[in-house]
């Protein structure tokens, strides 16, 4: 009887399978993918609960900004800092503390800041350091402490010029490349390449590794587009940070060519812009002379004042970008475990008096 009926069910099977269309591998098959479907979905839920759990274990992040000066880019730079750890705060559960330290390019105080930082529980660091030599003790200190430490505009580099610390800053390169196609099209359009009244400043900040692709960049444009043109009447001003050190620089070198009365000068920064603009003005060339900024943080501020109508153009690039995306970077590190990036470069775009109103954020 068992066996009978044991025949019965297999037919009664077999009949069903038939009239569905489908077969028992088939069957198989179908039952494996959906509880493959269902395993994968519970991992990605176990994941998600996972990445909320972390995240609400961070309840305070306690982090110092520690800069080389307190220039208007790097203000800026802090103040979309503090904006954006308040929004990812708000995101994630946590209150957030943000310190804005200056050194005013002095080392001695610079290793203070750091230290203070280190005895406060800093989560993270971010910095633009004064002197790149340094670099190496830095970076040594805080990994001993265990604080994360994040490089800002100027690179933390080894001996070799190698980033030893994720950085975040502009693609200084193409920048500086942007600036000099433009310079050597405002040449050309304005009959200087064979006046020999005219000259080219490069304003150069040899000792600061972010900066010396910016004039690499810009020699490379010039060249490429003008081939040797002016190269008669080519100099060099070199100046650290400072707009009173550009504005010494650029003032010995148009001290000791009176012949050029009309100048045309590529700046590695803002400072560098503001130092020799003051030099022309006073000098009483700034109507047939041009400067082109790189940057546009304080430029903003001086057009719009009505100043420096020397400086005809700058490369704008913001500061307030590299600070969001370097410390959202810091905040997905601490709250949820994601790797900081190695570098991060933001590019520039040509602005003007006339135009910087619909470009500059």
């Amino acid at each position: 009887m068992k066996k009978l009926l044991s025949l019965v069910l297999a037919g009664v099977m077999v009949f069903s399978l038939a009239a569905c269309g489908g077969s028992a591998e088939e069957t198989t098959a179908a039952s494996a993918e959906t509880e493959a479907a269902a395993e994968t979905e519970a991992a990605a839920e176990e994941t998600e609960a996972a990445a909320e759990e972390a995240a609400g274990e961070v309840t305070s992040l306690n982090i110092y900004g520690i800069y080389k000066s307190e220039s208007t880019y790097f203000v800026n730079e802090s103040d979309s800092i503090e904006a954006t750890l308040n929004e990812l705060g708000e995101k994630y559960g946590f209150e957030a503390t943000w310190h804005f330290n200056n050194c005013d390019g002095d080392p001695e105080k610079y290793m203070t800041l750091i230290d203070t930082a280190i005895a406060d529980n800093a989560d993270a660091i971010v910095t633009c350091i004064p002197d790149q030599t340094m670099s190496q003790s830095v970076v040594d200190k805080c990994e001993e402490a265990g604080v994360p430490i994040i490089a800002v505009d100027d690179g933390l580099i080894d001996d070799s010029g190698a980033y030893i610390a994720p950085w975040f800053g502009i693609d200084a390169y193409n920048i500086g490349y942007t600036s000099g196609e433009w310079m050597a099209d405002y040449a050309s359009e304005n009959g200087l390449l064979e006046d020999p009244e005219a000259g080219v400043l490069y304003m150069t900040m040899e000792t600061v590794s972010s900066a010396t692709p910016r004039t690499d960049g810009q020699e490379d444009a010039w060249a490429e587009k003008l081939g040797d043109a002016m190269s008669d009447r080519t100099y060099y001003a070199d100046y650290v940070t400072t707009s009173e050190e550009a504005y010494n620089s650029a003032s010995a070198v148009v001290a000791a060519h009176p012949e050029i009365t009309k100048w045309l000068v590529f700046t590695a920064s803002e400072n560098g812009a503001l130092g020799a603009g003051a030099v022309i003005e006073e000098a009483g060339l700034a109507d047939n002379s041009c400067i082109i900024a790189l940057g546009c943080d304080e430029m903003v501020n001086q057009w719009a004042d009505g100043n420096y109508s020397v400086v005809r153009s700058s490369a704008y690039f913001s500061g307030k970008v590299v600070g969001k995306e370097a410390i959202t970077s810091v905040v997905e590190y601490l709250v949820n475990g994601t790797e900081i990036p190695a570098e991060y470069a933001t590019p520039a775009v040509i602005v003007t008096p006339d135009d910087y109103q619909d470009i500059v954020i």
